[in-house]
This record gives C-alpha cells, sequence and structure tokens, in this order.
C-alpha cells in the first residue's frame, strides 16, 4: 500500500509533461485534474477513485492509462466536433 504523499507524487509525475493536480479526499477518494500545459486550464477532471483500489504498480499504471487514453479521446473529439457523414 502506498502513502498519500507517495500516491500524489506519482499520479502528478506519471502525466507529465502534462500538469496534473491529485488530491485525496478525507474519504479515501482521488481526483485527478489534467491541466492545458499553456493556459492551466482544466483539460480533464477524473474524481471517485478509491484509494483502496491501487494496491500496487500495476494498479497504477492502469488507471494512469485509463485516464490518458479519456484525455487522448478527449482531445480527438475537441479536434473534430463535427463528424462527417458519408
Amino acid at each position: 500500500m502506498f502513502s498519500h504523499n507517495e500516491l500524489r507524487h506519482i499520479l502528478e509525475k506519471a502525466f507529465a509533461p502534462t500538469p496534473c493536480r491529485c488530491t485525496i479526499s478525507q474519504e479515501g477518494t482521488i481526483t485527478l485534474e489534467l491541466l492545458n500545459p499553456e493556459s492551466h486550464a482544466r483539460e480533464l477532471l477524473v474524481p471517485g477513485i478509491p484509494v483502496a483500489s491501487l494496491t500496487g504498480g500495476r494498479d497504477l499504471a492502469a488507471l494512469v492509462r485509463d485516464v490518458k487514453e479519456r484525455a487522448s479521446r478527449r482531445h480527438v473529439a475537441a479536434a473534430d466536433p463535427v463528424k462527417r457523414q458519408g
């Protein structure tokens, strides 16, 4: 099991160079906030991640992969908001 400080540090560094804010609530849930590197505006918010679900490196890697995929899908959707019909 990771300490809250370790989790916060690992998660915030995992998204570099994209700035990431990681907060851990008293109830034991994590909120990740990915920010635009230039404007620091929020690009993605992922609330309610149970700390208890992150017991090892594989769990952390899976979470980071999932959040990066969500962020990537948001970027693709924002780049092409009008889908072409064939």
